[in-house]
């Protein structure tokens, strides 16, 4: 029997051992019915697909069969490129036969739809990083695999009834690795609003009666990613809980596994600044297998100075920092925050000596001013048009009134101000905290977590 009928007799009856495009697994297979299928057109191995006995009647599955054949004739083993509309074209007819739910042999197709997914994404990043060599639009390969991957996720079912991760079909025990598959390619396209069609249905389409039901590993990435899309939507509260529940989910894997680090690391590099907007300081023992020293000591810096107060040295972090910051999209969200923490605790400082160590529970505007004045920085201050730019744009020490009132409205200040008489009137006590309550507790009484968003 030649190679490729021996091929259809396989796929016909289910087994699909060699149905894969990594040619470093099967490149001997595809070698031999290269030679087979040489000098057939596609009538011909349309014909041979059609007539063979072992191939059900399923036009879907019978187009994926053409589909690698076609491939197997003409595929490039020194040239991505030049087979990638062949790739892309099996990629995508495997993936249609999983649509329909009644699909022959669905349940032994579903592996090899993974295995051929994790394949597909790393070719398609490896093609779109050569977008300008190979004049294609930016991300046009991820994009392409996401619209895939999408027709999938939508054609899931919502659920008739609970069930178990046992009794549920191969569609539903792959559907969270489908949504984290999807949305790991929406923020590498920079498309992460994209992410929201999917976050919104996830919980409707999944037949499982709770969420932990899933891979713990599936369940960490959820997370991690959900986490990212809050923090870009500056819903920080919600944002620090997702990766909180993530790392403290993977501190109970077992930390020999390298895979398991990166893990971790990655969703540090969000959870260390969320917490800080959250006003909330890092215990860094605990993270130490992490991280490294020179990032703990770099995150200490801006802890330092956020504590104290200082505005000039908290810009000149985010500037020095600038490439890294932006490059996890965290820059825009630490400018956005950060400052009105740092003026809490500079105004706290002004407080704990005017008001609980002297006693004066007036606090005048030109004592509020000189402070600010000492926190911004002589040189912002003396800025000129052609020095403007998105650190010091909106910091100044006239602001005194705007500072304080926005500071009360947000909670984190119990005073009364009177433009009029030029004075910020507190509690007189020695207790600070019923006058500056702890920035954490404020945040997140005012905005509440999404009790929710998982089930």
């Amino acid at each position: 029997m030649e190679k490729f009928s021996q091929l259809l007799d396989q796929l016909g009856r289910g087994n699909f051992t060699q149905l894969t495009l990594n040619l470093s697994q099967n490149g001997q297979e595809i070698a031999i019915l290269q030679q087979q299928l040489a000098g057939s057109d596609d009538k011909q191995l349309d014909t041979l697909v059609e007539q063979h006995p072992a191939m059900p009647n399923d036009t879907r599955f019978k187009m994926m069969c053409i589909s690698y054949l076609k491939y197997s004739r003409d595929v490039d083993p020194w040239s991505v490129w030049s087979s990638s509309d062949l790739i892309f074209e099996f990629y995508q007819c495997l993936i249609n036969c999983l649509i329909n739910d009644n699909a022959p042999h669905i349940e032994a197709l579903i592996p090899v739809a993974i295995r051929e997914t994790d394949f597909i994404i790393a070719l398609a990043h490896k093609l779109d990083s050569f977008h300008l060599q190979l004049h294609t639009r930016n991300h046009q390969f991820l994009s392409h695999t996401s619209s895939i991957l999408s027709r999938l996720f939508n054609s899931t079912k919502p659920p008739r009834g609970n069930g178990s991760s046992k009794t549920v079909p191969g569609k539903q025990r792959i559907l969270l690795y489908l949504v984290n598959k999807l949305n790991n390619i929406y923020f590498r396209i920079e498309s992460p609003q994209l992410c929201s069609n999917i976050f919104k249905n996830f919980q409707p389409k999944s037949m499982l009666a709770h969420f932990n039901e899933y891979q713990v590993d599936q369940q960490i990435e959820y997370r991690y990613l959900l986490g990212r899309y809050y923090l870009l939507n500056s819903q920080v509260h919600n944002a620090f809980v997702q990766f909180n529940e993530a790392f403290q989910s993977l501190l109970n894997l077992p930390l020999t596994n390298q895979a398991i680090v990166r893990n971790g690391s990655r969703i540090l590099n969000y959870m260390i600044p969320t917490g800080l907007i959250l006003g909330k300081m890092v215990k860094w023992e605990p993270l130490r297998p992490f991280v490294s020293q020179a990032t703990i000591d770099n995150w200490n810096v801006l802890y330092k100075y956020v504590r104290l107060g200082n505005i000039q040295s908290v810009n000149h972090w985010l500037k020095h920092n600038e490439r890294h910051l932006c490059a996890r999209q965290l820059l825009v969200v630490l400018l956005e925050k950060l400052p009105m923490i740092t003026y809490r605790n500079l105004v706290k400082m002004v407080i704990k000596i005017w008001t609980t160590e002297w006693g004066q529970n007036k606090l005048p505007y030109p004592l509020i001013e000189r402070a600010l004045q000492l926190s911004i920085g002589q040189a912002y201050e003396d800025n000129t048009a052609q020095d403007f730019t998105i650190y010091n744009g909106i910091h100044s020490s006239k602001n005194v009134e705007n500072v304080l009132v926005t500071l009360i409205n947000l909670g984190f200040l119990r005073a009364n101000c009177f433009p009029q008489l030029q004075l910020c009137v507190v509690k007189k006590t020695t207790m600070i905290q019923e006058i500056v309550p702890p920035a954490t507790e404020r945040i997140t009484k005012i905005f509440p977590a999404n009790s929710h968003v998982l089930w």
